[in-house]
């Protein structure tokens, strides 16, 4: 129940509220919250924020506001459109101006270029928050608009003159929901320091940061429209948080490497406006400013980063972080005391030395203490760093005011200036379709016919589009340096503005090398390396160096689709398991319960259904069905019998003429940690909905209550280290009902799971949990190898499949993968009743196809996915991520069948190996 006096409150704020609108004012944040932004333990909820961004509109005729779409928990994703009134009123005509700079529609005249340099304002995009727990930006954001709503000072009406201003106050609202829910639960109780139990967005977590090439969140869709599509704003700054116990403020630029498809212009902007934050932070007495650590200029996927291959300023500010909205001492340095060698990271890159947000589940785990923190170590005044922060007290409040004077000195410095940008970023733009007029390349092509599984070139053109980038379809057969291909061939020229990022996303990366002197080790990456997106999706594309006279194109529009088909007559319908999109339709068919079986590697047969279903599949899907007689000794009702879940005789269903596996729809558990939740789940979960599999998310308490077998086909463990498997967080300052983990109880239920049929399927890190625990007769080879030794911060590796084994099918023998310091795999003596498969494995030699891996010789010819049968359950160990960050389309089916096969009973699983 709500307190009384808590609901007159809320009551007189919102008479207050329909107070000053009416009188045609608009309150500031603290009359309209009642606290003041940034206030220790106080946050402003989103629906909040939502509500005083549309006031702020209704009050002002600086601010417009926008719903641009509804989130992944249906809640309002919103921008605001800041201007000048005269701006406002002709928004329109400025949008084209805009969109002229970056010539869509073709390069402007003469005359339109002046008209944009004179008359344009610079589009500038401010986006907050997108990590839920780095909430002060999307707080910061109220007091922002209030100001430029209603201020008259002269540094405001010069920003409104100049400058467009796109603001997205949160780039995670169902976050910023969670976050501070779970933060007013516990504020003020002896757990106000016990972490989030799970993922601040709905799947996702932290790497919501690293969607903006695969655009699978509804959030990362909403924020390409608007930059890509609509708006196409010059500059971009996104807005975070950092670690607690180092410098104040990160601003740009950034550190090396750079990537050589960036213009060389957007570094130098990057490095312009980023101290021209810094300046205005030093001007008003800030401490603990530094710039050129941590981050570096070379990797794709993260939000303003990828706007430097669209030939757009791309700006990061990352802010030291307090408890959420609780404050948080650390320990004063001395000063006088030695200290270590410039702050420098591993392996002497500048670090901001700040680590992992607290309550974050990233690094070695939250604080679950408010104890003061240790003194900072870095006290070296330097030029990167020049006031270092010696420690002392940190609040939201701090927050607030440090990207208020970030955000602002960056608008009006976009405002002074507007010209120089406008005009510098139509060179890089002019210069851009230029270098593609030379050639090398001159076009990437995408064959539909040569591919493995040809839908996945429409998923590939599908990626593209949304980022802005131009695809053609070949109208007629034509040449391309000495090779034919046939109409229909997709073909992305360089003579486009966004020809820099095609090229990146498309061609194989080279991870340049970084030392800081002549003798000194070279730089490990600071982000993955590798995000070659054809090889991710299995899709060949083709790097044109020449010129292709003649070549008649027609402009996609939309979105391709591969055709579909359905051939012959009669009830039984065959068509071949390629590419993960064939799962969609073997689920639907199952949901509907029709007879499917696989009767030949990557082969699947359907009897039963109505040929119109057949049809409307094979148009969703592309799917080419071979339509047959039905045997005459196979009814409808059996069809339907053989496919009911009952377990009394589930093992009586496995005889097939022919040798054929029977398809059951699997009963699939996903494991759902309380320790902040695992992104690599979530995106497992996200991937099995789009694929369309049922899914049960289950907990400690599920596990070690046992019976899961009665249940569940399949059990997943994502992504995560044992200890934290078993153990979970235990403390006192934790929630009751989020401590520990499975316990030894679960480690015996999921071995009894096993033992009575089930399949385990293990991923990454919780490959160990199964080979330590079970056993089974395999060993992770990356166990106790130094990073010196072998180190893989986010690579494509070429890997060979054994297409023969069920969870081969539907994948190519030779294909990609993608892999980030997780288990490889070699095969040790086992008991007879086990028998061990090697599914995937890395090549003998050449075993990078993209991307940078040290110790690469470690992992020639060794396992990547590895399927034990136990007699009766079964094991899968994925060393390889099968599904990273559903970015890999390529090895999505590895993962599928093991789920199917999980539901196949006492079927015996072929293979050549």
């Amino acid at each position: 129940m709500i307190p009384r006096r808590t609901t007159l409150v809320a009551a007189a704020i919102a008479m207050a509220s329909l107070a000053a609108t009416a009188a045609g004012g608009l309150q500031t944040p603290e009359q309209f919250l009642g606290f003041r932004v940034g206030a220790d333990n106080k946050l402003a909820r989103w629906d909040r924020i939502v509500d005083y961004m549309k006031l702020a509109a209704a009050n002002s005729d600086r601010v417009r506001f926008r719903e641009l779409g509804k989130t992944s928990s249906n809640n309002p994703f919103v921008a605001l459109e800041i201007s000048a009134p005269d701006t406002l009123k002709n928004l329109d005509r400025y949008k084209q101006l805009e969109r002229r700079l970056y010539f869509q529609g073709g390069a402007p005249t003469d005359a339109e270029r002046d008209e944009i340099f004179r008359q344009g304002k610079l589009v500038l995009l401010v986006t907050c928050s997108i990590h839920a727990t780095e909430i002060g930006a999307t707080q910061m954001s109220l007091e922002l608009v209030h100001r430029l709503a209603t201020s008259d000072a002269p540094e405001v009406k010069k920003i409104l003159d100049n400058v467009i201003f796109l603001l997205v106050p949160s780039l995670n609202p169902d976050g910023q929901i969670l976050v501070t829910d779970w933060f007013n639960k516990n504020v003020g109780t002896e757990y106000a320091n016990s972490p989030i139990p799970s993922l601040y967005h709905p799947y996702v977590g932290h790497d919501n940061n690293r969607d903006m090439y695969m655009f699978t969140q509804k959030e990362s869709q909403h924020t390409a429209r608007l930059l890509w599509h609509d708006w196409f704003p010059a500059v971009w700054l996104d807005e975070h948080q950092m670690g607690s116990n180092g410098a104040r403020i990160f601003v740009m630029p950034a550190t090396d490497p750079i990537n050589p498809n960036v213009h060389p212009l957007i570094y130098r902007w990057n490095a312009i406006l980023g101290q021209s934050q810094a300046a205005a932070l030093e001007a008003a007495g800030k401490e603990g400013i530094i710039y050129n650590a941590t981050y570096t200029n070379f990797w794709e996927g993260a939000m303003a980063w990828s706007g430097w291959w669209h030939n757009q300023i791309g700006l990061l500010t990352e802010v030291a972080s307090a408890r959420v909205a609780a404050p948080m001492e650390q320990q004063r340095a001395n000063p006088n005391r030695p200290a270590p060698a410039e702050g420098r990271g591993e392996g002497g890159r500048p670090s901001t030395g700040s680590g992992a947000a607290p309550g974050d589940a990233r690094g070695s785990g939250p604080q679950f203490s408010d104890a003061p923190l240790p003194p900072p170590a870095d006290m070296t005044p330097r030029t990167e760093y020049p006031r270092p922060w010696l420690g002392g007290k940190w609040t939201m409040r701090d927050i607030v005011d440090y990207e208020l004077i970030a955000t602002m000195a960056l608008l009006e410095a976009g405002a002074d200036r507007r010209e120089t940008i406008l005009r510098q970023i139509y060179e890089v733009n002019r210069q851009t379709i230029e270098d593609g007029r030379k050639g090398n390349p001159s076009a990437i092509l995408v064959p539909v016919g040569r591919q493995h599984d040809a839908r996945e070139t429409a998923h590939l053109v599908d990626k593209l589009q949304m980022a802005g980038v131009e695809v053609y379809r070949a109208d007629a057969p034509f040449d391309a340096d000495g090779r034919s291909y046939a109409a229909g061939t997709f073909v992305v020229p360089m003579t486009q503005v966004f020809a820099r990022y095609a090229k990146d996303m498309l061609e194989r990366q080279t991870y340049p090398e970084v030392r800081r002197g002549p003798n000194a080790t070279p730089e490990a990456p600071y982000d993955v390396t590798a995000w070659s997106l054809g090889m991710l999706l299995g899709v060949d594309t083709v790097f044109v160096r020449g010129a292709v006279p003649g070549l008649k194109l027609t402009k996609l529009e939309e979105a391709p689709k591969i055709a579909g088909d359905v051939n012959g007559g009669g009830g039984r319908f065959a068509f071949d398991y390629k590419g993960p999109d064939s799962a969609i339709a073997i689920n639907r068919l199952l949901k509907d319960g029709e007879r499917i079986v696989v009767d030949a590697p990557s082969h699947v047969v359907a009897t039963g259904a109505q040929r119109g279903r057949i049809e409307q599949l094979a148009r969703d899907f592309g799917l080419t069905v071979q339509a047959s007689p039905e045997p005459k000794n196979q009814t409808r009702t059996q069809n339907q019998n053989q496919n009911q879940n009952g377990n009394a005789d589930r093992r009586t269903l496995n005889a097939e003429p022919g040798g054929a596996v029977p398809v059951r729809a699997p009963r699939v558990a996903m494991y759902q940690p309380w320790t902040g939740g695992s992104m690599d789940e979530g995106w497992t979960r996200w991937v099995l909905e789009q694929y369309e599999f049922n899914l049960t998310s289950i907990h400690n308490a599920d596990i070690r209550a046992g019976k899961l077998r009665q249940k569940f086909d399949a059990v997943i463990l994502a992504d995560q280290d044992p200890r934290a498997i078993v153990e979970g967080y235990e403390s006192s300052a934790i929630r009751p009902e989020y401590r520990g983990g499975i316990g030894e109880a679960g480690v015996e239920s999921l071995k009894q799971f096993v033992a009575e049929g089930g399949t385990l399927v293990a991923m990454g890190n919780a490959c160990d949990l199964a080979i330590d625990r079970l056993p089974i007769p395999v060993r992770n080879l990356k166990k106790g190898v130094t990073r010196d030794q072998h180190f893989a911060p986010g690579t494509i590796l070429r890997i060979e499949v054994d297409a023969q084994h069920p969870i081969g099918y539907g994948v190519a023998p030779q294909t990609y993968g993608f892999y980030i310091n997780s288990p490889f795999f070699s095969i040790v003596e086992g008991f007879a009743s086990q028998r061990t498969t090697v599914v995937a494995r890395y090549p003998n030699t050449n075993v990078i196809a993209s991307g940078w891996l040290k110790g690469e010789e470690l992992m020639a010819g060794r396992a990547a996915v590895v399927s034990v049968e136990m007699n009766p359950g079964r094991v899968v160990l994925f060393g390889l991520r099968p599904q990273h960050r559903a970015q890999t389309h390529a090895t999505f089916p590895m993962l599928f069948n093991a789920l199917y096969l999980a539901a196949a009973g006492d079927a015996p699983a072929k293979t050549s190996n």
